[in-house]
């Protein structure tokens, strides 16, 4: 049996998301809104929004303050039974500290992050396996029916490319090593932002913040953003509400296949 009749169309799975915003955005809020229960992993500080209503608080175990406890969690969640539909990671930011801090721990003799392991990087790079770990988890999680969500907190960097003038743009707020797995392989990376209005007229129009929240998931030069289900405009966050409730609900329905042409197969075979 040739290895082309085992072809099969892409898998309407759920989704693995990253959003990131400036403090007080509404980034939980946001990834409460995704399929109930909800399960929220929570690094020191982190808190969540006490207007949220009851049906929409996410369960917590309480705050995640070592990396054995992130493991034990994750573990929980890959291979236990139990009906939690989607995982909020809040934050990923968090997270980088508590990994540079498990790798200082077991270096006592390093004064920073950047000497640790014998310095050369490689303290960086035991980070980065770490948060490698968690994506990994959440794929698992991801083929058990569950929805990732991914909480960053934001910071303002400068972006040289090589082919064009350099600009800021708003980014993860984490060490360039460790960004990767929130970003190149999740299917969304979103930033929250104040949506604007231009006023005025002729050399007098400005922009103003509208008070209205939209989320950006297009490519755009604003912010570090990205989506793979086609969304080209920014979609608009009304309280209690989830934005991509229209694309989850159109992945969710049974889609048909086609027939097999066995006699067409053969046929273009001899052809060849």
């Amino acid at each position: 049996m040739s290895i082309l009749n085992e072809a099969t169309t892409a898998s309407h799975e759920p989704l693995v998301i990253t959003i990131c915003g400036t403090p007080g955005t509404g980034k939980t809020s946001l990834a409460s809104t995704f399929p109930e229960p909800v399960y929220l992993i929570q690094t020191q500080g982190e808190k969540v929004p006490r207007d949220l209503p009851e049906h929409q608080r996410p369960v917590s175990i309480g705050e995640t303050d070592s990396v054995k406890k992130l493991w034990d969690q994750l573990l929980a969640l890959t291979t236990e039974e139990h009906d939690f539909k989607t995982v909020i990671i809040d934050s990923v930011t968090g997270l980088e500290g508590l990994f540079a801090d498990d790798v200082l721990r077991n270096d006592p003799k390093a004064k920073s992050i950047q000497t640790a392991m014998g310095g050369y990087g490689a303290g960086r790079d035991a980070v980065a396996i770490m948060h490698a770990r968690v994506r990994k988890a959440s794929e698992i999680m991801r083929r058990r029916g569950m929805n990732v969500v991914f909480i960053a907190h934001s910071d303002v960097t400068r972006v040289d490319p090589p082919d064009s003038e350099g600009y800021t743009q708003y980014s993860l707020r984490l060490h360039g090593k460790s960004m990767a797995p929130y970003v190149d392989s999740v299917d969304i990376v979103g930033f929250i932002k104040q949506a604007t209005a231009v006023v005025g007229e002729g050399d007098k129009k400005r922009a103003v913040a509208t008070g209205d929240r939209v989320l950006v998931t297009y490519l755009t030069p604003i912010a570090v953003t990205k989506n793979r289900i086609g969304i080209e405009e920014d979609l608009p966050i009304v309280r209690g509400e989830n934005p991509f409730a229209p694309w989850m609900e159109e992945a969710a329905k049974p889609k048909a296949r086609p027939a097999s042409k066995p006699k067409q197969q053969q046929q273009q075979k001899e052809e060849v």
